[in-house]
């Protein structure tokens, strides 16, 4: 895990949603990543527990800097599991 200075001077490439369910359509898919363009570098939007923090908001999230190539890489080439993401955080 980094902290927010590593995302410093990087340039957002791509936010991705995930789809569980290959039956259902792309138009609803909440961001879940955001990726960034040296190719290792992402977000992870993580949904705050609701029962933790009392702060009566469904859009907060916690946000999880991850520096790996191999996910980075395995989350922007794979549009089936890995759309882009149509909504915004609600």
């Amino acid at each position: 895990m980094f902290t927010l200075g590593a995302i410093v001077g990087k340039k957002v490439m791509s936010v991705k949603g995930i789809r569980t369910d290959r039956r259902r359509s792309l138009k609803r898919i909440r961001p879940e990543y955001i990726l960034f363009d040296d190719g290792e570098t992402f977000i992870e939007l993580e949904e705050q527990d609701y029962y933790s923090f009392h702060d009566c908001s469904t859009s907060a999230r916690h946000l999880i800097i991850h520096c790996n190539k191999n996910r980075w890489s395995s989350i922007i080439n794979d549009d089936e599991f890995y759309p882009p993401a149509t909504l915004d955080i609600w």
